[in-house]
């Protein structure tokens, strides 16, 4: 969030009583070549530890304390110093102010989102601001507005990847008129190629990007010219949506943070008098980290800045790692357009690390493009111990090594605090914190956001509980609290007797009340939280929900003490709801429950405050966080392929290179980028740097290790390689655990101890309403044992493959979810397919039936939103258009032709059952005259339609769902399959199959390594995209940061 200061007093500081010599720091020549330089132009390109900040703010020092000649006299109000972040232009701010303490003003040091605000506001700029999160959640309230086909999806909507192309949109200063112009031109290029297609129009139906659209008349195009054409129609909508978002922005007296530069730059281009005076007012402009620059930001800067042109910029373009969030590759070649003629000096001298880190680091950073050859870093540090190349089988052993040699040098009289772990993405941590914990290392972790932490998760299940009492994952969690007395066997009978009644489990527990349960519940506390959901749901109905989120808390009896984290959280949500209140409607907990909802799905997080207990534990943080700082022990985890470099991931929508006006964009710059993010990790380090490879033996290592190896001189002298060793048998087991203090007597956390919430919060008051220790819930055995012959279907293999937490909870948990639009739509579909063979066997049937059976049949179950019914509605309808007329036209008799056939598959110790949707008579094996018999005869194909994303070739070859229906249709249904087709109900497209003797034999050995998984118990979580649509979330233990 951003925070804004729009007033400032007058300069009335004596300045004659200030010395900026005595307050300016010891700086090398280099440095003061910077600092005292006169006017016109400069750019610094400072390398890492080299002193850049120092250097920006003695300038601002230098230039408030004397500037030769300079009338009227230069005041605080005549500098600007613009950066990226609130945090670094406080430091700045405090820095000058250490520097100049009797300044009674200080100058003008913001980010560029308020100085543009800032201006904005002096021309009665008066608009709400939403941040990207809020962006998203206002488009997704206004979908159907957004006149979306091509780029309309079922699951979910694809606003991530609309908001990303507009944000590219505002960077490089593209209205909505100029891409609409831009996509005029191109259409207008296709059309003198193609001009029978002048004057056609789409008819496309909602679809994934990718996927043809159902109903669209590609025959109205050449064949070698359809997919061009698609694409043109695609940019067509792209403007369409592009100018209807804004307009829906703007009519809500709106502003997106992303437009405000394109705003500010605008202004200055049609006021005249607010330029003049912005030039008069800044007559010295500063810019730090300037390599993360945008196109939209030089534009602006090249505005503000007129002859002699007093521009500063700090930056180094080897530490250019915001690309994502739309800093330009090439701000320094802009620089160099804009301010031809400038100074430009080097600040190559550091003061951070040791010889040996800074030549592995120049080796490898060497490997790309650069704004200018550059000799590398020099310094007078010692040469210092090697750079330590670790090489690690596998993550396990990885994890084991790190914990290990952590342990070794705090043996040695290490402090934790000086130790830092750097990653290049969250989960990538995943195994060196359980190894910590197993060890109990303390550690803390920078950049979690308080909704992945138990308190937080706790009460927002609270809250949801308030708000539907039918969610049965929030009641779930809610009653694994030790203070509602409810033990997992009662538990999962109540679940069990929810799913076999097929409803919530808060239902199943009020009608449990009046049966052979009532002792049981009565020896729970199901009647007081009874109680206390419906006291605070009547509260709810009129308090605010600041006020309703306080009675929760005072409920709970919650009372943190001095130093405990939790209490920051509950702190930072707060200050978060109190801010969704002053741009709220009601303020009730219905309308925040939908847009908390909103929250969540758009990405959005409530940054945790910095732990204090830091000092005192090893530091762990992903290589973007630790941008700018520096510890003495630096370990970069994981460099191995896919994950550092990080595997590229294509935009949805792609940034036309046509509309780029910065210089063009290298065909590796993704590599390069990675590349630069991993000289920044290198050069965090003072003393010693480890840098952990993985790699199994046999595969190749990722290319930043081949980068580092590259100089066999460099390699033989400064890199020592080290082979971890695999782990194997105890050292690969479980997490140790602490007791619980009994009798709720806190216990001393002594120095050196572990930090998870799951051992502080014994001794907190209210404690026992929350914080549920998941991972060993979701540890406990099973009620029922799996040792027997075991009940699977193919639907059931698929989810534990996907998910082994999620198949126990699903099919051994028990655990309800409710209705699921994606199900709703998928069941109906199927049924619809039915109805229309049924309708098959008496003629041939007509849209019109299938239309009247499908909207008769339709049940508003699970859909989030009248737009997203309306559009699963739509594309049904769609779909079995194109469904009827493809088959009618086919002449497929329905004569023969098994409609949901059930098996029962006997394999010893597992039995498989389901069903086959269909079985068709291979073609040319026709049923005779007459005959009807219950199955076709000979040579069979079985189909298995699907709705949502359509199945490629490599789907159907490698989906052991068409294996298991391949074995049953040939040792228990004694059929000869020959074809096994996926039929994709998107796009009406068959995707088809076949399954050999051996394929067959690969596929039930495969059902038996998943049976004897299950035997074992070997039910952990496997985070992954697929988290992004599974209800357990909340009760997972793999999304619980329990630190």
């Amino acid at each position: 969030m951003f925070t804004w200061s729009l007033t400032r007093g007058e300069w009335n500081a004596n300045i004659s009583r200030m010395s900026p010599a005595s307050s300016m720091l010891k700086l090398n020549a280099e440095q003061l070549q910077a600092v005292e330089h006169g006017e016109g132009p400069l750019l610094v390109i400072a390398g890492p530890g080299s002193g850049k900040t120092r250097v920006i703010t003695q300038r601002i020092v230098h230039l408030l304390g004397a500037v030769p000649g300079s009338e009227p006299r230069l005041g605080p109000r005549n500098t600007l110093a613009l950066t990226f972040t609130e945090k670094a232009a406080g430091e700045m701010q405090a820095r000058v102010k250490q520097a100049l303490p009797t300044l009674e003003e200080s100058p003008r040091i913001s980010t560029f989102h308020a100085f543009c605000y800032h201006l904005l506001r002096q021309r009665h700029f008066d608009r709400r601001l939403l941040d990207p999160v809020d962006v998203w959640i206002f488009l997704r309230r206004r979908m159907e507005h957004l006149e979306l086909e091509f780029y309309r999806k079922l699951a979910e909507p694809v606003l991530h990847d609309l908001n990303e192309f507009f944000s590219r949109c505002q960077d490089e200063l593209i209205e909505p008129e100029d891409f609409e112009t831009y996509v005029r031109k191109g259409e207008e290029e296709f059309l003198e190629r193609a001009p029978a297609l002048r004057g056609a129009v789409t008819t496309a139906a909602p679809l994934a990007p990718g996927f043809s659209p159902a109903g669209w008349q590609q025959s109205a195009a050449p064949p070698d010219l359809a997919l061009e054409w698609e694409e043109v129609q695609k940019k067509k909508e792209l403007a369409r949506v592009f100018r209807n978002s804004r307009r829906l922005i703007e009519e809500a007296a709106c502003s997106s943070l992303g437009s405000l530069i394109s705003e500010a730059v605008r202004l200055l281009d049609r006021d005249p008098e607010m330029l003049d005076r912005c030039r008069r007012q800044y007559r010295y402009v500063l810019v730090d980290e300037f390599q993360d620059t945008n196109f939209a930001q030089v534009e602006l800067l090249r505005r503000l800045v007129a002859a002699p042109f007093n521009i500063t910029a700090v930056g180094d373009d080897d530490q250019a790692i915001y690309r994502f969030r739309g800093a330009s590759h090439g701000a320094f070649q802009m620089f160099d357009s804009a301010f031809p003629g400038h100074r430009t000096v080097y600040l190559d001298r550091n003061y951070r690390s040791t010889k040996k880190i800074l030549r592995a680091a120049g080796v490898v950073i060497s490997k790309n493009d650069r704004y200018e050859k550059k000799k590398g870093l020099k310094t007078e540090s010692q040469e210092g111990p090697s750079v330590y190349l670790v090489e690690s089988p596998d993550y396990e052993s990885e994890a084991s090594w790190v914990a290990a040699e952590v342990e070794r040098l705090v043996a040695r009289d290490g402090a934790l605090g000086e130790i830092a772990v750097l990653y290049r993405a969250h989960g990538h941590r995943d195994g060196l914190v359980r190894e910590f914990r197993r060890r109990q290392i303390p550690f803390s972790i920078r950049g979690l956001s308080v909704l992945s932490t138990p308190i937080l998760r706790d009460l927002v299940a609270y809250l949801s509980l308030i708000h539907s009492p039918h969610d049965n994952v929030s009641l779930t969690r809610v009653l694994l609290a030790p203070h509602w007395r409810f033990p997992e066997d009662l538990a999962l009978a109540v679940r069990r007797q929810a799913s076999k009644d097929r409803c919530s489990i808060s239902s199943a527990l009020k009608a449990l009340e009046q049966t052979l349960f009532t002792a049981q519940l009565r020896s729970t506390a199901w009647p007081e939280l009874d109680e206390m959901l419906r006291e605070l749901r009547n509260f709810a109905a009129s308090a605010s929900m600041t006020a309703l989120f306080d009675r929760l808390v005072a409920r709970l009896g919650l009372v943190f003490l001095p130093g405990d984290p939790d209490q920051g959280y509950v702190d930072r949500f707060r200050k978060f709801l109190e801010g969704w209140e002053k741009k709220s409607e009601t303020r009730k907990l219905g309308e925040f429950e939908e847009y908390f909802r909103y929250f969540v799905e758009a990405g959005g997080a409530i940054e945790a405050p910095e732990p204090e207990s830091a000092a005192n534990a090893v530091q762990m943080m992903t290589v973007h966080a630790a941008k700018g700082l520096e510890f003495p022990v630096v370990f970069v985890l994981s460099v191995a392929r896919q994950r550092f470099p990080h595997r590229e991931e294509a935009p949805v929508i792609r940034f036309p290179d046509e509309l780029r006006k910065g210089p063009p964009t290298p065909p590796d710059i993704h590599v390069q980028e990675e590349r630069r993010l991993f000289y920044v990790a290198m050069t965090r380090a003072r003393e010693r740097l480890y840098v952990s490879s993985v790699c199994a033996p046999g595969r190749k290592p990722s290319g930043f290790v081949d980068d580092l190896l590259s100089d066999l001189v460099i390699s033989a002298r400064d890199i020592e390689r080290i082979q971890a060793p695999e782990i194997t048998g105890e050292a690969r087991a479980p997490v140790a655990r602490r007791d619980r203090p009994q009798g709720g007597a806190s216990a001393p956390q002594e120095a050196g101890t572990g930090q998870w919430s799951l051992f502080r919060d014994a001794g907190k008051a209210g404690s026992d309403y929350l914080h549920p220790d998941l991972e060993a819930w979701a540890r406990l055995p099973l009620a029922a044992s799996p040792n027997g012959k075991l009940q699977l279907s193919a639907t059931a293999i698929e989810t534990y493959r996907e998910c082994p937490l999620k198949f126990k909870f699903t099919y051994y948990a028990k655990i309800p979810t409710g209705a699921q639009a994606a199900l709703t739509f998928g069941s109906l579909m199927h049924q619809s397919v039915r109805h229309y063979f049924r309708l098959r066997k008496e003629g041939v049937p007509g849209f019109e039936a299938i239309r009247e059976f499908y909207l008769r049949s339709w049940k508003d179950l699970g859909f989030e939103d009248t737009y997203q019914e309306q559009t699963y509605k739509k594309a049904g309808l769609d779909q079995l258009r194109e469904f009827v007329a493809r088959h009618n036209a086919s002449g497929i008799p329905a004569d023969g032709i098994a409609l949901e056939q059930h098996f029962a598959l006997d394999l010893g110790d597992v039995a498989l059952e389901g069903r086959i949707d269909q079985i068709n008579p291979f073609p040319g094996d026709r049923t005779r005259a007459g005959e009807t018999p219950a199955l076709p005869q000979g040579p069979v194909e079985l189909i298995d339609y699907k709705t949502g994303r359509p199945r490629s070739q490599k789907d159907a070859d490698r989906s052991l769902q068409l294996s298991v229906y391949a074995l049953a249709a040939k040792r228990e249904l004694r059929l000869n399959p020959v074809r096994l087709t996926f039929y994709n109900l998107t796009n009406n497209q068959p995707v088809a199959t076949v399954r050999s003797a051996k394929d067959l034999d690969k596929a039930v050995a495969e059902i038996r390594e998943v049976a004897d998984k299950i035997r074992s118990l070997m039910f952990d979580p496997k985070p992954g995209f697929a988290c992004k649509h599974c209800d357990f979330v909340p009760i997972c233990p793999a999304h619980e940061d329990n630190f």
